[in-house]
């Protein structure tokens, strides 16, 4: 998630864990470090390899059989921060208060769908829940409210409260996933098939759990709509079809590429990342793009790709981030959120 909710999830996390004789400024300190740590990964950038960062986001620094580790380096940085005014201060008081941030972040992320290597090194899986969005706004008020109301009032009582009212949303995600889960599931049995033989899942869409992102593979074929889950019964809106590339070797066969070239390799990687959701950029016919996600849940509109150059097989590919979001589309997201759209079948 968000780099904000993660050091407020951090900081509810780890004074919720810590002894009730332990600073609330030193456990304070010691989650934020904890809680934001982990991304340090972001940092780590090739200038020869351009899926290099994308590939180790979310890799080995957050791994729960490394997390002990990232604790550690956690707590020395809160300890050497507060010995400028405490020279008394321990750093292994501060250890468990950052392994409890630092675990916080781990599964924060999971609940997302970017993929995380939570497994790492005894699994490779890109593991993602898809409950909330990268950026969810009903997350993070709470846990800030919370610690705004603690600091004030010195007491961590309301730091319960927002871990509480964050626990209680969880379920609530987790429901309503389940409820677009149907829908796309009724869909396609609709279209003749067998939900189990089809590859189909849903994503949250930006900064809510009411409109759901909505995918449907049928060996070349994607299928994506919009799910609105609220009150009443969940409305399907209105998507489009694409192709996509079922597997790596249909990729490599239509650019051209030989099977052991660099950039062969370097689709296998997006493949990997991508989570086989691999398809070609609508306006972009050399870019392979990611269709997991746009900026908005009822369009293929991918918000980053690479570049293939089927003429320089060993020549490094291109990292290409969309422009959807700088079109700023949230009106008509929130438009979704609000009311929806007439119900209508993907064409």
């Amino acid at each position: 998630m968000d780099p904000l909710t993660h050091a407020a999830f951090g900081v509810a996390c780890a004074l919720a864990a810590a002894g009730r004789h332990q600073s609330m400024r030193a456990v304070a300190l010691a989650g934020l470090a904890g809680g934001l740590l982990p991304d340090a990964d972001v940092f780590l950038k090739s200038a020869s390899d351009p899926l290099f960062n994308i590939e180790y986001h979310r890799h080995f620094t957050h791994s729960i059989a490394l997390s002990p580790v990232v604790a550690w380096i956690a707590a020395l940085l809160a300890w050497a921060l507060l010995r400028l005014r405490r020279p008394s201060q321990r750093w292994q008081p501060l250890w468990w208060p950052a392994w409890v941030a630092v675990l916080s972040h781990l599964f924060c992320d999971l609940w997302t769908s970017y993929g995380t290597r939570i497994g790492w090194p005894f699994f490779d899986t890109r593991a993602a829940l898809h409950w909330v969005s990268v950026v969810d706004p009903l997350i993070t008020l709470p846990l800030l409210i919370g610690l705004i109301v603690a600091a004030l009032s010195k007491r961590r009582q309301p730091v319960g409260w927002a871990l509480a009212v964050v626990g209680l949303y969880l379920p609530l995600a987790v429901v309503q996933q389940q409820r677009a889960q149907q829908v796309l599931d009724d869909w396609v049995r609709q279209q003749g098939g067998e939900p189990r033989a089809w590859r189909a899942t849903v994503k949250p869409s930006f900064g809510n759990i009411i409109v759901w992102r909505a995918l449907a593979a049928e060996q070349a074929t994607l299928h994506g709509f919009a799910i609105r889950c609220g009150f009443g019964t969940p409305q399907k809106l209105p998507g489009t079809t694409t192709a996509m590339f079922p597997d790596v070797a249909s990729a490599l066969a239509h650019f051209g590429l030989p099977s052991a070239s660099r950039q062969a390799n370097d689709i296998r990687r997006f493949f990997h990342f991508s989570d086989r959701w691999v398809g070609l950029d609508p306006t972009e016919p050399q870019v392979l793009a990611d269709l997991r996600y746009a900026a908005l849940p009822n369009q293929i509109a991918p918000l980053w790709g690479i570049r293939i150059k089927p003429q320089t097989p060993e020549a490094a590919i291109d990292w290409v981030p969309s422009t959807s979001l700088q079109q700023r589309p949230w009106a008509e997201l929130w438009q979704m959120i609000q009311s929806g759209q007439p119900n209508s079948e993907v064409h």
